[in-house]
């Protein structure tokens, strides 16, 4: 091998230089002097040529890679075969870079930008997943760009291959430790969702500019895996804004259940995503952005900001706040003084507290109409019954009679038949008490406990419905959504499985729908459920961009953005509120905020001013 190199030539290849090296191999751009084209030419290490495990591995990457064929997969040429001295796949030379080094170049990368690369991704992982190929080495190093358009998948060394039994070819724990699925790095089978797993942290590193696990070593790194801990891609980039998010999170996932279960499910996400802004040929727009004008850049962060501009629009003429404030939040993060967004968030906040006091309003009038119907039930009377009139001489039905004066007479009694000598006299029988009757006493036997009858299991049950909170509505087995309160607190169910909806009142809750199975019975079934408060949210408006701390730390952002505030047990709280910028002196305030609602707050901060040297 080490003669062949000095003659730098491997079979019908003419070696120009070398363009990259592994663990396992040496790639060189070559000259294929027979059909004369350029290749990448993969050549194992010398020190691997003669273990057999190597070789396997080796021809497995080239019977792998020339099964898949696909545009966004490296494309094969040649394969020694395992046979002979020198071990080596040609392949289609890839112009670069890969997409580490294009986040290197490109720190500040939009997220349409890096979703348009990951949807590329997704779209060959599909094509190998379609083969029952499994890639379990997806990272930014094995993602190329080529003629500054076309994404290409490469490097299947460790790739796992399953056949149609769907049994898997398991070898050791190989991989990069901050790209590894949490089932990879404890050997278990990986499947689809593990190379989704593994793009996800592509796809952060692409939209956040840094990896989502970091630590001094591999086992920090290991650990962090396992246990799900990354940074909420949201405070290491706000910009990114709050869908894309949600879908990093999702890839990220520590179950595979809960990630996406196709590669296919995750592009359309992500293409979702893009055709927002307008995207709906993601090669194209790449080629574009990386051409790197100033003309396209600036009208490409204004396609974004018009985008999501008309979403939060959108989302609050259908009355979806919390999706409105998502979508103005990215604006603030890309343009922090955005007239427009800023004026929306005002009239906002106004509409929500205008709201509040409508919705006060209707619940004292609701409150004022049960109290009324309570004091009836309680006195008894029929407010749609008049009381008889009363015959003459007397007063009303159930009440003592009065004589000529006014004056109360004493109601007539029945007179008493005497009694005729030497008839027997009617004997006084004493009552027994309660506890005469359960021990029986008294001559008189405890009666035997009726019978239960059986229970008709097809008999409507009277299911009492107790949402915590009470300021929902609820809708039935799909039947239209309906307040609860006085007048929708109960309903007649026949037993089985029953779909309940619930949402809050004015945006405080995260709405959910819940299969519940209502038992047979004769009595009442109380069905209580808590629905989960959403976050309040703050917005600060200070003379100079600051940063904003909650509750020593609950919650963190910047002020001109809307700050998220976690509201676990209480639909209305009370939160500390530090705003500080360097140079002046913090701003502390107490406010209170509602779940689901936002609230506005305007802080001057005050320049600390600067203290003269002491005199010489």
């Amino acid at each position: 091998m080490l003669e062949t190199m000095r003659t730098s030539r491997v079979a019908k290849y003419e070696i120009i230089d070398e363009i990259g090296h592994g663990g396992m191999a040496t790639v060189y751009r070559a000259r294929d002097t027979r059909l004369d084209r350029m290749v990448a030419l993969k050549v194992m290490h010398p020190h691997l040529q003669g273990a057999k495990e190597a070789r396997t591995r080796f021809a497995r990457e080239a019977v792998t890679i020339a099964r898949l064929k696909h545009p966004n997969i490296l494309e094969i040429y040649d394969y020694s075969g395992e046979e002979g001295d020198t071990h080596y796949i040609a392949t289609e030379l890839l112009t670069g870079p890969t997409l580490k080094q294009l986040v290197d170049e490109h720190p500040d990368m939009p997220a349409e930008i890096a979703a348009c690369l990951t949807i590329l991704v997704t779209r060959a992982l599909s094509a190998a997943h379609t083969e029952g190929v499994i890639h379990r080495d997806v990272k930014p190093e094995n993602v190329m760009m080529h003629d500054n358009r076309a994404v290409k998948l490469t490097d299947f060394g460790i790739a796992q291959l399953v056949d149609v039994q769907g049994m898997t070819i398991t070898g050791q724990v190989l991989g990069s430790p901050a790209h590894m699925a949490p089932e990879q790095i404890e050997g278990k089978d990986c499947d689809a969702r593990s190379d989704i797993f593994s793009l996800g942290t592509v796809l952060y590193l692409l939209a956040c500019g840094q990896l989502p696990f970091q630590g001094r070593n591999a086992h920090q790194v290991l650990k962090q895996i396992m246990e799900g801990q990354f940074r909420e891609p949201l405070m290491v980039k706000p910009q990114i804004g709050g869908r894309l998010r949600n879908i990093i999170v999702r890839c990220l996932k520590v179950d595979p259940l809960q990630r996406y279960a196709t590669a296919k499910e995750l592009e359309d996400d992500l293409m979702a995503f893009v055709r927002a802004a307008g995207i709906d040929n993601p090669g194209e727009v790449i080629a574009r952005y990386l051409q790197g004008t100033r003309a396209f850049s600036a009208a490409f962060r204004t396609r974004i900001l018009e985008a999501e501009i008309a979403l939060g629009q959108q989302a609050m003429k259908s009355g979806d706040v919390p999706r409105a404030m998502e979508a103005f939040n990215r604006v603030l993060a890309i343009d922090e003084r955005n007239e427009q967004v800023l004026s929306l968030v005002d009239n906002l906040g106004r509409r929500q507290k205008l709201r509040r006091i409508s919705t006060w309003a209707m619940a004292v009038i609701s409150l004022v109409c049960v109290g009324a119907v309570l004091l009836n039930v309680r006195t008894g009377e029929d407010p749609e019954k008049k009381p008889p009139a009363a015959e003459p001489g007397k007063g009303p039905v159930g009440t003592r009679d009065v004589n000529a004066n006014g004056a109360a007479a004493t109601p007539a009694t029945q007179p008493q038949q005497p009694s005729k000598p030497g008839s027997p006299q009617p004997a006084q029988i004493a009552q027994p008490t309660a506890e005469d009757a359960k021990s029986g006493r008294n001559g008189q036997a405890k009666p035997p406990e009726a019978p239960q009858p059986p229970i008709d299991p097809n008999a409507p049950r009277h299911v009492v419905l107790r949402p915590m909170p009470a300021n929902v509505s609820i809708g039935i087995d799909g039947a239209p959504m309906q307040a609860f309160g006085p007048s929708f607190r109960s309903v007649e169910l026949k037993p089985g499985p029953h779909v309940f909806a619930f949402e809050g009142a004015l945006e405080c809750c995260i709405n959910e729908t819940i299969t519940v199975n209502i038992p047979p019975g004769t009595g009442s079934y109380v069905l209580p459920h808590r629905l989960r408060y959403r976050p309040a949210n703050l917005f600060v408006a200070s003379n100079i961009h600051a940063d904003v701390v909650v509750d020593d730390g609950k919650a963190r952002g910047r002020s001109w953005s809307i700050i998220a505030i976690p509201q676990p047990n209480d639909m209305i709280g009370m939160h500390v509120v530090r705003v500080s910028a360097a140079g002046h002196r913090d701003a502390v305030r107490e406010v209170r905020l509602r779940a689901g609602q936002l609230e506005r707050i305007e802080v001057t901060l005050e320049k600390v001013p600067e203290v003269a040297p002491p005199p010489g």
